[in-house]
């Protein structure tokens, strides 16, 4: 089924004349199409333009099976649209003389180290913000998710991370890079960056429900609860992790209708009911492409897409897309702004697919634009309907590689014992009194779980947290039969690789 909003879209925003009304009933009949077809338990969708809040709404429930509503003032992750606020958090350090887009990292953060020196010690701020390290794509999730690790304690084991490419050679998207960025924003404002990004952007903006810390967050009486499939492919809720510690990167928490001033700012050159955030010429940087960076392919993305500081930018028929989505675990984002049309829109949901907010996307986009390239609901539709029910049969699937009655080369109990990635940290393999294995990583209690023997070496991990799906465990040996290590199986978890582990035995 294909969603129309050329009846509401349309008057919005290709009248000359703006006193037309906005048709709800039209507007929730479509959107409440795109809930059914992607059972979205919450949206939130906001549209700006001259620097008015044009349009602002809640659809669906905080939380799956209960009551209460979402509105325009519901409170969602926004994940990687975090990443901009960190870049304009720098801004307006450099508007004020007191740093430069070129300064190097460790001028302000002695303890700043990557894989080689000349990369430690060349590395500028344009660098951070601009995803080209030579590291993997999102590599370092280990060191950040669900984990007790502060920003710096992240930062000082960025040195064991391995490049998969020369330094500034191409883009690789990155997370904790930001962090470093935010704590130069500490360093050289002498207060925390998220003090200074309440005190210097959100209190100014009117943002007075958007928040980095979890604390606040979690106070709020309209927040809206993340959710995922459990195993059954059921949406259900979760409880989000804190995320402080990737707050610059990923877990700022905000309202359509607070994103909209956020919106309002960018659009009008940094000022806001006149009072002056930045300066134009900050803005310009922050929207200027950086580095060449063709993500995907059309009708979002073409060989012309570029980078700024944290910000997409697609020329599309004589115009400049500005955009970012985000995602966390049970949350999706997007957000999109075309400049010399004065026009921006957020879109914000409760669930971790993003093909919805991107479907939303592209239909404003194929108004705005006049563009039929953009009409891809159905198509998009029957790839994720096809996409799932792949994902239900692959679980009896796996039961079939099982080669039965092979037996473990060892007792159980002795492939317990402490293991170490050096990068991470320990890794506890215990053998419990009923006589199992169980993992857990010492910095990170959601990757928790049994170990249940599968063949051979191979033991199958039951992870305890419903959002990490379970996996595989092998134990690697020498020619004594000694155990060396194991290495981990499993599909990518939100932005944790396991394969950048090399996990090794105690030998004490």
């Amino acid at each position: 089924m294909k969603i129309f909003f050329s009846t509401v879209i349309g008057l919005i925003l290709f009248s000359n004349s703006f006193a037309q009304q906005i048709q709800l009933d039209s507007l929730d009949s479509q959107v409440h199409q795109l809930i059914k077809d992607f059972d979205i338990p919450g949206l939130s969708i906001a549209v700006v333009r001259n620097d008015s809040v044009i349009f602002s709404k809640g659809y669906g429930n905080l939380e799956i099976h209960k009551e209460r509503k979402v509105d325009e003032n519901t409170i969602f992750g926004i994940g990687s649209i975090s990443k901009s606020f960190t870049a304009l958090t720098l801004g307006i350090l450099v508007d004020e003389g007191k740093i430069n887009w070129d300064d190097k990292v460790k001028s302000y953060l002695p303890y700043f180290e990557l894989y080689a020196p000349y990369v430690t010690n060349n590395f500028t701020i344009r660098d951070l913000l601009t995803h080209r390290s030579g590291l993997k794509d999102v590599s370092g999730g280990t060191l950040w998710y669900h984990s007790d690790y502060s920003r710096e304690d992240i930062i000082k084991r960025l040195k064991y991370l391995e490049p998969v490419s020369s330094f500034r050679e191409k883009p690789a998207y990155q997370n904790v890079m930001y962090v470093v960025a935010s704590e130069i924003v500490k360093t050289v404002a002498g207060i925390s960056w998220d003090d200074f990004l309440k005190t210097r952007v959100f209190d100014k903006l009117k943002m007075n429900n958007t928040t980095s810390l979890s604390t606040k967050r979690e106070s709020s009486n309209n927040l809206a609860q993340p959710h995922i499939w459990n195993e059954d492919f059921e949406k259900v809720a979760i409880k989000q992790e804190k995320g402080d510690n990737l707050a610059p990167g990923g877990f700022i928490y905000s309202s359509s209708r607070e994103m909209s001033n956020y919106m309002r700012l960018l659009l009008n050159n940094g000022v806001i009911e006149n009072d002056t955030i930045v300066s134009p010429k900050i803005i310009n940087e922050i929207f200027k492409p950086q580095i060449i960076y063709p993500i995907g392919g059309a009708p979002f993305y073409n060989e012309f897409t570029s980078y700024g500081f944290g910000w997409f930018l697609t020329p599309k028929k004589g115009h400049k897309i500005i955009e970012h989505s985000g995602g966390i675990d049970g949350m999706s984002a997007n957000l999109v702004m075309i400049k010399d049309m004065n026009i921006g829109f957020v879109i914000l949901t409760n669930e971790a697919e993003e093909p919805a907010t991107f479907l939303l996307t592209a239909k404003i986009l194929e108004n705005l634009l006049e563009d039929n390239s953009y009409d891809i609901y159905s198509e998009v539709k029957e790839s994720r309907d096809k996409n799932l029910k792949q994902l239900k049969t692959e679980k009896k699937e796996i039961e079939k590689l099982k080669i039965k009655d092979a037996k473990p080369s060892l007792e159980i109990k002795k492939y317990a014992g402490k293991y170490t990635d050096k990068m991470y940290g320990d890794i506890l393999i215990n053998y419990t009194t009923s006589g199992e294995l169980e993992i857990s990583f010492s910095h990170s209690t959601v990757f928790k779980g049994k170990l249940e023997h599968w063949h051979f070496d191979t033991f199958k991990i039951n992870w305890n947290d419903i959002r990490v799906p379970d996996g595989f465990l092998t134990f690697n040996f020498n020619s004594k039969r000694e155990i060396l290590g194991f290495s981990i199986d499993q599909a990518n978890l939100l932005d944790v690789d396991f394969g950048e582990l090399n996990i090794l035995k105690n030998k004490n």
